[in-house]
């Protein structure tokens, strides 16, 4: 408005007029449009179209002017391309460019058509305005490139950072999760609020004679062998909520929420079926010349043992298997109690077993 009253005062009325009574009144619907937060498309249209209005308002007054000064009229368009894409307003540059190429074509005309300028001052105008168009337009595309390369930055570092996340919480043999992982799961499990009967399951399994196997094939077949393992355990989880780890060396270990101790003993039968079906070369073995495996199982409420008490009851009962020929599931599904009982006076002389294992073969009698 001072540039009007300063260099154009002939039109300055006009000039109060659009922009009181369109162009501000506009500027403030765009606003309030934008704020209801529309689709993209519609959010830079309506952010197009202010500085759109804007120039039409400065060149109609460049256009009917018949004042000396209007020759340096045209400083007003330049900060108008700013305002469109280097500043606050900035659009995105694909609508800068369209609304760039829209300004520079209806500031080309009217200084064309305007009859008081002469050739070099109308080509000067035009060389200026070019110019800051130019500019501006690079500045619009580079600080929109250095955002999304900022953004995909960004996104590189997060997913590096949970796939190093990922990696620490994996055993990069198996794939399966390690005691890292299962430290944080079991933290969960008993940290989480006690409302009712919280079961937890744990089947630990030890490969048998697999030092034998190692010695006759390798450790490459050791490997391997491990691998098919994994991949059994992995097959009969039941969800997300489950868990296979990789319990250290040929060992490894289920972690099964929500689940009691009979049906955990199922899923072991199933997965020492499963291993000894697999039938996995190992000469040097007594099971009949195949890789075999013995399972330990273990339930409690969250309330009733620790972790760790839970985990050292499943260790004892794989202990019992081992001590018991092997290839088998402590306890076995259909134990009576007479037999635990016998059972734990054997390993008695060897090594003490604890008396969640006692609970533990209670349970079984009991639920069958």
């Amino acid at each position: 408005m001072i540039a009007d009253w300063l260099l154009v005062p002939d039109v300055l009325r006009l000039a109060v007029w659009l922009h009181c009574v369109v162009v501000t009144p506009w500027m403030l619907m765009a606003a309030w449009l934008i704020s209801r937060r529309p689709s993209a498309f519609v959010r830079e249209c309506l952010a197009a179209s202010v500085p759109v209005l804007i120039i039409l308002q400065i060149d109609t007054g460049f256009a009917l002017t018949v004042s000396e000064g209007a020759a340096h009229y045209q400083y007003v368009v330049m900060p108008t391309l700013l305002y469109t894409n280097v500043s606050l307003h900035r659009l995105v540059f694909r609508f800068a460019w369209s609304v760039t190429a829209i300004i520079l074509v209806c500031h080309v005309v009217v200084v064309l058509s305007a009859s008081y300028l002469s050739g070099p001052v109308a080509t000067m105008i035009l060389v200026q305005v070019g110019i800051c168009a130019y500019i501006t337009l690079v500045a619009n595309f580079t600080m929109e490139r250095d955002l999304r390369r900022a953004y995909l930055y960004s996104l590189r570092d997060r997913l590096r950072h949970a796939q190093a996340d990922a990696a620490a919480r994996r055993d990069t043999l198996t794939g399966l999760a390690n005691r890292h992982h299962l430290d944080e799961e079991l933290l969960k499990l008993w940290s989480a609020p006690k409302h009712g009967a919280s079961f937890v399951s744990v089947v630990m399994l030890d490969v048998d004679n697999f030092k034998n196997l190692n010695d006759r094939y390798g450790h490459g077949a050791g490997d391997l062998c491990l691998k098919r393992i994994a991949a059994t355990l992995i097959a009969e989880l039941r969800g997300a909520g489950d868990h296979a780890i990789r319990y250290g060396g040929e060992e490894f270990l289920l972690l099964l929420p929500q689940l009691r101790l009979v049906d955990a003993v199922r899923i072991a039968e199933r997965i020492r079926r499963a291993i000894e079906q697999a039938e996995i070369p190992n000469e040097s073995s007594d099971q009949g010349g195949v890789v075999t495996a013995s399972f330990g199982v273990a339930a409690c409420n969250v309330t009733a043992l620790s972790a760790t008490e839970l985990i050292a009851a499943a260790d004892s009962a794989l202990y019992v298997a081992k001590m018991r020929g092997r290839n088998q599931v402590w306890p076995p599904l259909a134990a009576a109690e007479e037999r635990c009982a016998s059972l734990l006076a054997e390993v008695g002389s060897g090594r003490q077993c604890s008396t969640a294992l006692r609970q533990i073969c209670a349970e079984v009698v009991n639920a069958r």
